[in-house]
């Protein structure tokens, strides 16, 4: 049965190099681009500052509709702090469950690390502050915006999926990339972590304004969207799951603290060992076996033996570098069994 639980979303997708059907470039390569040390959330507002593997920064943030909100700050381990539990499901509501000011649907944009960011949010047509709602974080290619996964209709219509269920946050990378690759790789570590403290900052704006089921973070992205999704899981103890396409390896393992579960795509003409080593990876930390039994939908297997709070399922399509048809809807229901009542 369905529980009375909805979830927000922040949404990425990213690629470089050629281009693909969809528009964004194909991520195809790896190598390691974390450091060490976890991120402090950033507060958002004027003046304020927080720390970041080291990184001092000030932010000031401004929603769609001019107004300026404060952010509780998380954990040095990126773990949401706050949160009471909710007498329904097991939920855990957000501070914003009690008394949360709101956040205004559309375009949010503010100040960080001396950077212009946006998100864009969506919130559940019947969304209400009476019960925790689950998040999904939506991230564009690389060399895309938000618009990759807030564009109405089509196969990536993930407005559409979780419209009665979730609240959807499209993110944007800085520079509409979240790896750079025409810069030095030795710049890579600093900039996931500026990725990462965007993320704390957002996700800690809508824990604060929004009710929030905090057991039910998820993120969501296609290729270098999925990469830096992959952080996240990595990175992220408030990741609950991942669901990505055509991605690869941007972290270094040694420096994961999380097992998220996931649900990872790959098209038969995109196959290459950097993308299997990001499946294999999960695979492995999640516990699970390299055998595998039938999924669903076709192209599908659930790896077998992962721990339980932790499976992973592979799918296969038959074309390239693209997010797949089937793709918004197993991700939809990869992530419904973690809030609905089974």
């Amino acid at each position: 049965m369905r529980y009375g639980s909805c979830f927000i979303a922040v949404a990425l997708a990213c690629g470089c190099g050629a281009e693909s059907n969809d528009g964004e470039g194909d991520d195809s390569s790896t190598g390691g681009s974390s450091s060490g040390g976890s991120a402090t959330t950033l507060t958002t507002t004027t003046g304020a500052s927080a720390s970041s593997a080291g990184v001092t920064s000030d932010a000031t943030a401004t929603s769609a509709s001019g107004t300026t909100t404060d952010a509780d700050t998380t954990g040095a381990d990126g773990s949401s702090g706050g949160g009471e539990s909710s007498s329904s499901g097991g939920m855990v509501g957000s501070p914003g469950c009690d008394g949360g000011a709101g956040l205004a649907e559309g375009e949010h944009t503010f100040m960080l690390d001396g950077y212009d960011r946006r998100y864009i949010l969506r919130l559940p047509q019947n969304y209400a502050a009476d019960q925790p709602w689950p998040l999904v974080f939506a991230l564009h290619g690389n060399g895309g915006d938000v618009s990759y996964w807030d564009s109405p209709g089509g196969v990536r219509d993930i407005r559409a999926a979780f419209a009665d269920e979730a609240i959807v946050v499209v993110a944007e990378a800085i520079d509409h990339q979240w790896r750079d690759y025409a810069a030095d790789p030795s710049t890579w570590p600093a900039r996931i972590e500026l990725e990462l403290n965007y993320f704390d900052t957002v996700l800690e704006e809508a824990r604060t304004a929004l009710c929030i089921d905090d057991s039910n973070v998820f993120s969501m992205g296609f290729s270098g969207g999925g990469s830096f999704s992959g952080v996240l899981g990595c990175r992220r103890e408030y990741i609950r799951a991942i669901a990505v396409g055509g991605s690869v390896i941007y972290f270094e393992p040694a420096d994961c603290v999380a097992t998220p579960a996931a649900w990872i795509t790959i098209g038969e003409q995109e196959t290459t060992a950097d993308r299997e080593a990001y499946r294999d990876f999960f695979r492995d930390r999640a516990g699970c076996e390299a055998t595998s039994t039938p999924g669903s939908p076709d192209g599908c297997v659930n790896y077998d033996g992962c721990d339980a709070a932790t499976p992973v399922t592979f799918c296969s399509h038959p074309a390239g570098h693209e997010w797949p048809s089937i793709g918004t809807d197993a991700t939809k229901a990869f992530f419904e069994q973690f809030y609905l009542g089974g």
